[in-house]
């Protein structure tokens, strides 16, 4: 084998490594869920994400402090620490399909409440050079309860 030879293969299973690496990562996303904060309201963008890891990035519009609080299958209590006036937090759960209570109790109170319904997340495949995305053959019922 020449050294050019050993080069490009060197390369070539260099490149199938990258191309398996982020492969690997593309796979592994994390949703994203805004939530905003005023005085009195509370508001959440998507409403029906699909389970998996999923950020909630949680602004305070309002003047008063706020602090998110996520409760629903397989998540107790999850929340954010205060956050103040004009700020933004972040809080990192994992989802599954369902139906969470999105609530702050310290700023707007514990009966002041959003209801997150969490959708089964689309089962991508591959065969061969064709893909195919299989979704949730039912649509989720209103208040998220999943057999």
């Amino acid at each position: 084998m020449s050294r050019l030879q050993a080069l490009v293969a060197a390369l070539l299973l260099a490149l199938a490594l990258a191309g398996v690496s982020a492969a690997a990562s593309a796979h592994q996303t994390v949703s994203k869920v805004t939530v905003t904060f005023t005085d009195s309201t509370i508001r959440a963008t998507p409403m029906t994400p699909g389970s998996g890891a999923t950020t909630f990035v949680v602004l305070n519009k309002g003047k008063k402090p706020h602090l998110l609080m996520v409760k629903g299958p397989g998540v107790k209590g999850a929340h954010t620490t205060k956050v103040s006036s004009g700020s933004t937090a972040k809080l990192t759960v994992t989802l599954r399909p369902g139906a969470y209570v999105l609530s702050d109790p310290i700023g707007l109170g514990e009966y002041n409440v959003l209801f997150l319904d969490v959708v089964k997340t689309a089962t991508l495949t591959a065969r061969g050079d064709a893909n195919t995305v299989t979704p949730p053959t039912d649509a989720p019922p209103m208040c998220g309860i999943y057999p």
